[in-house]
């Protein structure tokens, strides 16, 4: 980690203790006892699919590379999921380690790399309608807020996000090999040497993989607007699926400003307080709630990271015999 990495952490870290000490750590520990250890199973089960469904997505770019399955990209997503959400990395480190499990499977890791960066760019564009289709869900059910300002900008930002890039498409392949050469440097590729000349025109040109791609991502922030209702359900909360709608897809629009924040530390947990409050939500149901979430990516984090790291294990073990 960077020097700035770690301060962005431990600022977030404080500004997480600092919003649990106002919402009172009696409350919140007292609305997290309502989700019992079987509620916190359950959200943990009802978000497997949805990383199966990411890493099919991701798949759906880099269906064509040597070795590529659709088991081995949704085990790389987890493995990226898992060391962006648990360890104190920002999003970055959890995309370096992502194209590391997928080079174990044997996939090339600049391809991987670079299928990786053209997912990532799927993934943002279907945030936007999905933060849109929130807005839209908050206007709904509260018609006296200020939001009708609010639609059309959002509507302009996401044709903005889709028309610009194309665009600009020659400094956006650009960018996206530089950032993917970067990630792959890391360690041997398995990939011939023109992959970075022909892997973007041939993936652009594909528009319907493209669209799965972001259909699946789609259909996955949605699903994400389910586990929200599911995780006030179990905490004894009932809400509407509009207003879960609303809070997940908010949520997911604030919580990209904390992309160099390790885990989004304190920016998660004051997105919630500020859109559950729109709702009448106190802050402690808010960081009850954004702490569950937390408590969820632990479970599925950990084991994740320890079978990753095993794999690497075996995999260090294996080329120190060939070298000897």
């Amino acid at each position: 980690m960077t020097v700035g990495r770690v301060i962005a952490f431990l600022l977030g870290a404080a500004a997480l203790i600092a919003l649990t000490a106002y919402a009172g750590a009696g409350s919140v520990l007292h609305a997290l006892g309502a989700l019992k250890f079987s509620g916190l199973i359950a959200i943990a089960l009802f978000h497997l699919p949805v990383v199966a469904l990411l890493g099919a997505a991701w798949w759906q770019i880099g269906r064509d590379l040597p070795g590529a399955t659709r088991a081995k990209f949704a085990w790389a997503r987890l493995v990226r999921d898992a060391a962006a959400e648990v360890l104190p990395f920002s999003q970055i480190g959890g995309f370096v380690l992502g194209v590391r499990a997928l080079h174990l499977g044997g996939v090339g890791a600049l391809r991987g790399a670079l299928s990786m960066s053209v997912d990532l760019v799927m993934e943002l564009w279907a945030k936007l309608p999905y933060f849109v289709a929130g807005l839209i869900a908050l206007f709904a059910v509260a018609p006296g807020a200020r939001l009708s300002r609010a639609v059309p900008i959002a509507l302009a930002l996401t044709a903005a996000v889709v028309v610009v890039p194309i665009i600009f498409r020659g400094r956006l392949r650009g960018a996206l090999e530089a950032s993917a050469t970067a990630i792959s440097r890391r360690w041997p590729t398995l990939d011939s040497g023109d992959a970075t000349e022909t892997f973007f025109d041939r993936i652009f040109a594909d528009r319907k993989r493209l669209f799965a791609a972001f259909g699946i991502h789609l259909a996955c922030w949605f699903l994400g607007a389910a586990e929200t209702w599911l995780i006030f359900a179990l905490m004894g909360f009932r809400i509407g699926l509009v207003e879960a709608l609303a809070i997940d897809s908010l949520v997911a629009g604030l919580r990209t400003f904390g992309f160099l924040v390790p885990a989004a530390a304190g920016v998660q947990e004051a997105s919630y307080v500020v859109v559950c409050a729109l709702f009448g939500l106190d802050a402690a149901t808010a960081v009850a709630v954004s702490l569950a979430r937390r408590a969820r990516d632990i479970v599925l984090g950990v084991p994740t990271l320890a079978a990753w790291q095993y794999l690497e294990t075996q995999a260090s073990g294996a080329a120190t015999t060939i070298d000897n």
